[in-house]
């Protein structure tokens, strides 16, 4: 019989406990073996720890579309800018309309002040 404070073990120690080591696809659910398998046992303990219960939306796009458009703002030829925007996972022309919206709230906000 397992002797285990259930009040104070970490999910580490309980693996452990648990025998869990080289065990993965016997022992974890289908959905944090593939965590395990992709980002390892740390990580997944980790998304299990602060997560558990929780569903995760992962977006197909890493990057917000703001932080995209400062980026492209910086450059003033349009293909280097369309490469950026690319490369964050948008299309030039909705990285145009996020810049072109923001000079108009700051016209608007211009005009406001006046």
């Amino acid at each position: 019989m397992i002797e285990i404070d259930l009040d104070n073990i970490s999910e580490e120690e309980l693996y452990k406990v648990f025998g869990v080591e080289g065990n993965e696809s016997d022992a974890l659910n289908d959905s944090y073996l593939e965590l395990f398998e992709i980002i390892g046992r740390d990580a997944m303990l980790k998304l299990f720890r602060y997560f558990r219960g929780d569903k995760i939306e992962c977006p197909m796009k890493l990057y917000r579309p703001e932080f995209i458009a400062d980026l492209a703002k910086q450059e003033t030829d349009r293909r280097k800018r369309a490469k950026i925007a690319r490369a964050g996972g948008y299309t030039a022309k909705f990285i145009e309309s996020v810049l072109r919206k923001r000079r108009n709230e700051s016209e608007e906000d211009e005009e406001h002040v006046l």
